[in-house]
């Protein structure tokens, strides 16, 4: 069945879905589809065109979704441990409370999109685009965000002894600190550095990130 070029329909996603697993929609007209709940799990959606498609509860795991279009898709609750959506458009996508363990968003556009209350564990974030993303209630422990954008990262020698990079996310009405193991607000992280007693150049860099956050904070 040729899937490219015009919307497929329901019963036609339904029959390819039903066909074979995993399923190939490598390139679909999936716009505004309903995949509320289907099992996608190792799908091939390579370049699927997803624009505004319903994937609520959808298991995801394991899919291939590099270059995939999720503008203003709705993930919310969706399963997709271990996909890959490498350089995927998720410009607005909705993907509170989603599974997003393992999954590969190596240079994702996450611009404007809703990823509070996600499950990030062992997510690589490396170069993706988060200018505007809602990472309200985000854990980041263990998360790769080396050159991702719209999250500010500080790499200063000598920090600390592992040479941790410090980076902040930007949330409504604070700024979340990761540093290390360390995730909470600004006002946390300084509440953290006087409990651990820093002094000497450790002290004095830590003072010197610390107001250049706020005044960061401020001016932004």
């Amino acid at each position: 069945m040729h899937i490219e070029g015009n919307p497929i329909t329901q019963a036609q996603l339904a029959e390819i879905v039903a066909m074979a697993k995993p399923c190939n929609l490598a390139g679909a007209n999936l716009k505004d589809a309903n995949l509320a709940g289907v099992n996608l799990a190792g799908a091939n959606l390579k370049g699927a065109r997803l624009y505004g498609a319903n994937l609520k509860s959808a298991n995801l795991a394991g899919a291939y979704l590099k270059d995939a279009y999720l503008e203003g898709a709705n993930l919310k609750d969706a399963y997709l441990e271990g996909a890959s959506l490498k350089d995927a458009n998720l410009t607005g996508a909705n993907l509170t409370g989603a599974n997003l363990k393992d999954v590969r968003l190596y240079g994702a556009n996450l611009t404007d999109a809703n990823i509070a209350d996600a499950h990030l564990e062992g997510v690589t974030l490396a170069r993706a685009n988060f200018a505007g993303a809602n990472l309200a209630g985000v854990y980041l422990y263990g998360v790769n965000l080396e050159g991702a954008k719209g999250i500010m990262a500080l790499s200063i020698p000598g920090m600390s002894s592992r040479g941790d990079t410090l980076y902040v996310v930007r949330h409504v009405g604070c700024l979340m600190v990761k540093f290390g193991y360390f995730y909470d607000t600004l006002e946390a992280f300084e509440q953290h550095v006087q409990d651990a007693h820093t002094s000497g150049k450790q002290g004095i860099l830590y003072a010197g990130a610390i107001q250049f956050l706020h005044i960061w904070q401020q001016n932004s």
